[in-house]
């Protein structure tokens, strides 16, 4: 059984419930009088994801759009929601509070959330698998200003995000590796090396399936850069979940469907052109084993 993060759940209620009214053509003052309200103001709240709907609404709001059909899912979500108490995603006790970006909270809380995860790195190893090393090299290059203690909370905070793979019920992994990846020393070759028979490790999960386009591939689908792609909460069939995109100014999010499908398809084609997955691992141990054949 999933447990979904707390931002993960308030944005797809909110998003789904936003993208009912608006098929129906319905504005947000009358969809609040179903429920019995006067104001827009909570409805609107509940909207841009800031908290969750009343139980009691659910029922009058989906038949109001005409999705009856929906009440089942959203107050089973709901419910579970209600069991949690102090519910909070799961970084909020363990680093300062203004540590986590702002911008990065919808994809930690959406990748704990996951029950499939589609990765594409085109230059370095995703942070889901990083090494202690890895991670810290990683921070010192993005934040030369960081001090040593702040690098080490960079480092525990790679290190929650992969408790995602530890769950008794894992989400499924797929990964496209540009062969690059497996080149670049990332914090010299002896962090290379170690991060390499991780990533060994964890392509031989039963969850996961790692693959490596090699340069032999040529051009490829993936011209647009790295991104991930989260499939998340079962109980919202209906709802399509994210594509996240990493630039140099901000964090970009995808939640619509016409925008999230394109990324499916470049994701099926990158995954069809790239090495199968018992010779992508084989090419992760070979490029492991020459570093350590060159570190004696």
């Amino acid at each position: 059984m999933v447990e979904p993060g707390k931002t993960a759940v308030r944005r797809a209620v909110g998003r789904e419930l936003k993208r009912m009214r608006n098929a129906k053509g319905i504005n947000l003052k009358k969809a609040a009088e179903s429920t019995g309200e006067t104001g827009d103001k909570a409805l609107m709240q509940v909207e841009r994801g800031r908290n969750l709907p009343q139980l009691a609404d659910i029922e009058p709001l989906l038949s109001t759009y005409g999705h009856r059909d929906q009440i089942p899912h959203f107050q089973e979500l709901l419910r579970q929601s209600d069991r949690r108490r102090s519910w909070k995603d799961w970084w909020e006790n363990r680093f300062p509070t203004d540590f986590v970006p702002e911008q990065s909270k919808l994809l930690l809380s959406c990748e704990a959330s996951a029950v499939r995860l589609n990765v594409y790195q085109a230059q370095f190893v995703p942070e889901l698998f990083h090494t202690t090393g890895y991670t810290e090299a990683m921070a010192r290059a993005a934040r030369p200003e960081a001090g040593e203690d702040e690098v080490r909370l960079w480092s525990r905070l790679a290190t929650g995000r992969q408790e995602v793979l530890d769950r008794p019920d894992p989400p499924e992994v797929r990964c496209v590796l540009d062969e690059a990846v497996l080149h670049r020393q990332v914090g010299g070759p002896d962090v290379l090396r170690e991060q390499l028979d991780r990533l060994a490790e964890i392509a031989q999960l039963p969850n996961v399936d790692l693959r490596i386009l090699t340069e032999e591939s040529g051009a490829h689908a993936g011209t647009g850069g790295s991104f991930t792609r989260i499939a998340l909460l079962p109980e919202l069939p209906a709802y399509p979940g994210i594509v996240h995109v990493r630039t140099t100014v901000h964090d970009v999010y995808y939640e619509e469907a016409e925008e999230i499908g394109p990324y499916d398809e470049v994701f099926d084609r990158l995954h069809e052109q790239a090495l199968p997955a018992d010779e992508s691992l084989a090419l992760v141990k070979e490029s492991a084993h020459r570093l350590a054949a060159g570190a004696d």
